[in-house]
């Protein structure tokens, strides 16, 4: 099927708009027992400081009148914050469905006693390929094979697993064995995150930009080819103009930076994506609600007409608006053109 078969219209009257943030990062801690290649959060030690319990179940309840529904506790390491399992029935009981996402090295007795008491909804481990890519990327040997037993062991405790993989240079070639192996396990979604040089990582784990087009038919087809046995998601913006189901998504409107999602870092910085470091304001010096309504960086990136180069006059712009983490990682600005989209070319 060729890009023009799909390629969806402007939404008439313009592009739907998330009246909140509907999904929520909150990086819990920068301590983590792993050195991956590819880190955003260029996560090591743990910081002094690392908003408190007290201040991060004060944010649990910003975040739910502000008309969060979904948070995702990521980190570094979450597992290696001793409060995690209070804030996260904290955030439970505010109503908001609640995942933690983890490297998968280390899920002590205790922890996994907690997590099936916690009322999570899912647990979400990093498995970046087959285990020589893993443990390459990971820079943990044996990593692969702790995560395969966690998964086992977190599966048997009822709780949701999903898996997310960050396809990069080394594992690319390799998505349809990786997504093979993952289907063989007690997993219940595989998510495809797509690799913005940020953070800890560089171009060299980067693919050529012309190559992303062809990842992406790939991972289209991986989820067809899986419906049934495997959920399959992505984060990949131009999807639209390759994916009919997506294309004939009315309110799909690509990159959610400071739109539909958004993230809170460790300390206390709200960014408009976890993947986009720019640095809104902090909630140790303004309400959450105050700093992503009236941030100038949240309605730069909410007005798609701010857009430059070839993202600010795509016929698609509205429904798109390409990678802004990718633009600001390339190019230091997040509102210009996304250099992985094929479309400048007019291919």
């Amino acid at each position: 099927m060729t890009t023009a078969a799909v390629r969806p219209a402007p939404l008439a009257g313009g592009d739907f708009r998330p009246v909140a943030p509907f999904h929520m990062v909150w990086l819990a801690t920068d301590g983590c027992n792993a050195r991956c290649l590819h880190c955003s959060s260029n996560s090591a030690r743990r910081s002094p400081d690392e908003l408190t319990t007290a201040e991060a179940r004060d944010l649990m309840v910003q975040f739910a009148r502000v008309g969060v529904v979904d948070l995702a506790v990521s980190g570094g390491e979450p597992l290696l914050r001793r409060d995690l399992f209070d804030i996260v029935g904290y955030a439970r009981d505010q109503g908001m469905s609640v995942g933690i996402g983890s490297n998968g090295g280390r899920l002590s007795a205790r922890q996994a006693g907690q997590l099936a008491a916690s009322g999570v909804n899912r647990f979400q481990v990093s498995l970046d390929g087959t285990r020589e890519a893993h443990d390459r990327l990971r820079r943990w040997p044996g990593l692969f094979d702790r995560v395969r037993r966690t998964i086992d062991t977190v599966a048997g405790l009822g709780v949701r697993v999903h898996v997310c993989c960050t396809i990069t240079a080394l594992n690319a070639a390799d998505l349809e064995e990786f997504v093979a192996f993952v289907a063989t396990l007690p997993v219940r979604r595989l998510n495809f995150s797509r690799y913005v040089p940020t953070g800890r990582g560089t171009g060299l784990l980067d693919l050529d930009d012309t190559a992303w087009r062809e990842v992406m038919r790939r991972c289209v087809a991986l989820r067809d080819a899986y419906a049934g046995r495997l959920e399959i998601t992505t984060h990949l913006a131009q999807q639209i103009l390759l994916d009919p189901c997506v294309a004939g998504m009315p309110g799909f409107i690509g990159c959610q930076a400071a739109r539909g999602q958004g993230c809170v870092t460790a300390t206390g910085d709200v960014l408009p994506c976890v993947l986009l470091p720019v640095p809104m304001g902090n909630v140790r010096q303004r309400p959450f609600a105050q700093i992503w309504w009236e941030s100038p960086v949240a309605a730069r990136l909410r007005d798609r007409a701010a857009l430059s180069g070839a993202c600010g006059t795509c016929a698609v712009r509205d429904r798109c608006g390409g990678c802004r983490a990718v633009a600001y990682a390339r190019t230091g600005d997040y509102l210009a053109t996304d250099p992985r989209c094929w479309l400048p070319a007019g291919d």
